[in-house]
């Protein structure tokens, strides 16, 4: 499913003529070899550009497109027009050592010979796609080759400034008189007749994509760009021990692909990775996504409502892109209509050594992902400060699984990816995501200097959202507080959060104004409390009593007053069912206790928020 969602995407591509056409492919290049009409070295022609990249500018490659390059596990296989320094100039991987350390000037040594092989193999290759190619700039990249001498390549002056560069093992294209070879229409025609002529050896067979009968290839072309695989690229599809072999086939012939579905998925992979804008990387977790037509506003769309990570979009726009979508109706999006009933794609990819592992791939319509996205953020909503954000990005929410105090502010990789995937299929949260939040709860102390708070609207969300949606037929979690509910753990969270504000009170009433407490009720018991309420809280409403005493002054009275009125409120519904408090809560409920005291604590300083406006 997903090779044939990647074919028919290259082939709507290459309708458009957005994609290289087979033999051909988008590569990141930093230099050419910039040559003369008689072959000779000119100079070397800089290709990286500076881009901003966070708060720093970085030197990145061109991206241009160039013969398929050929792949590469072990020994020496040239390429037609574009390699690393040791195919394209004879050039070691690492200057000559200024030392006379035997083992690296041995090393060195052997890089070099190594280096002079590859430049012979790269040779030979060229000589023989060009042999019939007659156009000035063929004849000068032939001419080069017969007469450049890769054993002196080092020493040439051209060369010398570029040696402490990454010349030596970045990509390298040629150029005669700054013209690219590879614009050239008749070196182009020799590469086309090359790469498509039929290989003897070639086996055929039904392509398990197409359904044709066609050649079958034994290696898949590298998909490169996946964060944490091997730089060279890795592969989707392969079998590289007998062990993943049966009946009698060998390496990729266990799958059969044919070669032009092969270079198509590929093709239409490496594109979608390479497109930094609409390339997600969650967790370990490198996230593409497109749509059937290749409408690239879908994936804008798409990657507005479901990582909300563009600071430009604001909750306007995407409010209005959920009620259309939701009601059916195309959506104008910067000018191009959306509509609900495409079909759209999402492939999650992680690295796993030289192969890539699938985390998940999900097809649907458009509209109903961005339903399920809707969803999610209905679950989370919650109320909270009104100068934040309405939507929360997956990026937010497992940060509030990370340790603030530790080094590593990264969450698990792994549960990034869970959380995506559950987002976008509206499937249940992965447990880890709401014991993680339960730990950080009981692990946590307020600290204002390094914004780290026990409980925020954050957490309260992901709690909120977590009992939503994993158990539907539980105690239905609301945005804001519900004092309608007789919820045990929900009401004893209440409670705790008023016992709180009694003890916060008390303080107030006998020290000056803005001393703070150094250890209140909820640095002490609020973990236990949430655990095991029916050994905690006789001790909190004993504690109390002693707090109430110290608002016994005429102007405190209306305060205590109120207290002891929600105390008994609560209370009293706590005696609603006639069970005592429970000895010990579990974790489902332990988050609605949280939710409880969340909302109580919205309560109270919404109110001192309204008192200081009048």
């Amino acid at each position: 499913m997903i090779l044939q969602a990647l074919v028919d995407y290259y082939e709507t591509l290459a309708e458009q003529g957005k994609i290289a056409k087979p033999g051909w492919g988008k590569y990141k290049i930093s230099y050419a070899v910039n040559l003369d009409h008689q072959g000779h070295l000119l100079g070397i022609l800089p290709l990286e550009t500076e881009k901003p990249r966070g708060k720093k500018m970085v030197s990145v490659p061109q991206v241009l497109s160039l013969p398929e390059g050929v792949k590469k596990s072990s020994g020496i296989r040239a390429q037609f027009l574009w390699a690393n320094a040791a195919y394209c100039l004879g050039l070691p991987k690492s200057s000559k050592p200024a030392s006379d350390d035997e083992n690296d000037v041995k090393k060195w040594e052997k890089d070099k010979r190594r280096s002079i092989d590859c430049f012979a193999a790269m040779k030979e290759l060229h000589l023989s796609i060009l042999a019939d190619v007659h156009t000035p700039i063929a004849e000068a990249l032939k001419a080069f080759f017969n007469s450049w001498n890769p054993e002196t390549a080092e020493k040439n002056e051209v060369l010398q400034p570029y040696l402490e560069t990454n010349l030596l093992t970045a990509n390298i294209i040629y150029a005669v008189n700054g013209v690219y070879v590879q614009d050239d229409e008749a070196v182009k025609a020799a590469w086309d007749s090359y790469q498509n002529h039929p290989d003897d050896d070639a086996v055929e067979g039904q392509c398990l994509v197409t359904g044709k009968i066609a050649p079958i290839a034994r290696i898949h072309p590298n998909i490169k760009g996946v964060r944490g695989a091997q730089s060279s690229g890795a592969s989707l599809v392969s079998f590289n021990k007998e062990a993943f072999e049966s009946y009698g086939h060998h390496q990729s012939y266990n799958a059969p692909v044919s070669t032009y579905a092969a270079f198509a998925y590929t093709s239409a992979l490496n594109q979608l990775i390479a497109d930094e804008k609409h390339c997600k990387i969650i967790g370990d977790t490198t996230i593409v996504y497109w749509a059937a037509d290749g409408e690239p506003a879908y994936q804008d769309s798409f990657g507005c409502a479901a990582f909300d990570d563009d600071e430009t979009i604001d909750d306007e726009t995407l409010d209005d892109l959920f009620n259309h979508i939701r009601a059916g109706e195309a959506f104008d999006f910067n000018g191009v209509p959306i509509h609900p009933e495409n079909p759209f794609y999402v492939l999650g990819l992680a690295p796993n050594a030289a192969r890539l592992s699938v985390r998940f791939f999900l097809r649907d319509t458009f509209g109903n992902f961005i339903n399920h996205i809707c969803r999610h953020y209905e679950r989370l909503e919650i109320v909270k400060a009104p100068d934040s954000r309405k939507y929360l990005p997956l990026w937010k929410l497992t940060l509030e699984t990370v340790n603030k105090n530790s080094k590593d502010k990264a969450a698990s990789p792994l549960l990034a990816g869970a959380v995506m995937r559950s987002i976008l299929a509206d499937a249940p949260y992965p447990v880890s995501l709401y014991t993680n939040i339960l730990l950080r709860v009981k692990a946590d102390q307020d600290n204002e200097d390094k914004h780290i708070y026990k409980i925020n609207s954050t957490k309260a969300a992901i709690i909120k959202a977590y009992l939503l949606k994993n158990f539907p037929k539980g105690e239905k979690a609301t945005v804001a507080l519900n004092e309608e509910s007789t919820s045990t753990p929900y009401v004893l969270g209440r409670l705790f959060s008023v016992l709180e504000e009694v003890q916060e009170k008390a303080y107030e009433s006998e020290n000056e104004p803005g001393k703070k407490l150094n250890s209140t009720i909820k640095d002490r018991y609020f973990n236990s409390a949430a655990a095991t309420p029916g050994i905690v809280f006789p001790v909190l409403l004993k504690l109390s009593n002693h707090h109430l005493r110290k608002l016994n002054d005429k102007k405190k009275m209306p305060i205590k007053i109120h207290l002891i009125k929600e105390i008994t409120d609560l209370e009293g519904k706590l005696n609603m069912d006639g069970n005592p408090i429970p000895s010990r809560l579990n974790l489902q409920d332990q988050g609605l206790f949280i939710l409880g005291y969340y909302h109580q604590n919205q309560k109270r300083y919404t109110k001192k928020g309204e008192n200081k406006n009048e």
